[in-house]
């Protein structure tokens, strides 16, 4: 019966969100909107022109021209280089919030928060 709680207890740990202290490296452009619409249509004129080996051809060159004519044009979201505790480099996407390089913040799945 003792056994049966430690397994419940260590699932019931492992199921919840994961918050990893870090620091902001650097802000890098966020171009995640543009190359889904750049993939999604190439996706489909790919297949519509191409069959299967065109839609993955024309997707996955649509999906990077997407995020470039994004980038470019200056119309991209600001996401966040984070450097975690463990040492590992992750790019976490914050919208709507601002960052310095240096900040503590805590990264919770894909989103951050400010350190507290």
């Amino acid at each position: 019966m003792k056994s049966s709680k430690s397994v419940l207890l260590c699932f019931v740990l492992s199921c919840t969100g994961v918050v990893n202290a870090g620091q902001v490296v650097e802000p890098v452009p966020d171009t995640l909107p543009g190359k889904g619409f750049g993939g999604l249509t190439g996706f489909m004129v790919g297949a519509a022109v191409g069959g299967p080996i065109g839609a993955v051809a024309l997707g996955l060159g649509s999906a990077w021209a997407g995020g470039k004519i994004q980038e470019a044009t200056g119309l991209h979201d600001t996401a966040y280089l984070v450097e975690q505790a463990d040492g590992k480099q992750v790019v976490v996407r914050a919208p709507g919030q601002g960052f310095s390089a240096g900040d503590e913040v805590d990264v919770e799945g894909v989103r951050m928060t400010r350190h507290e």
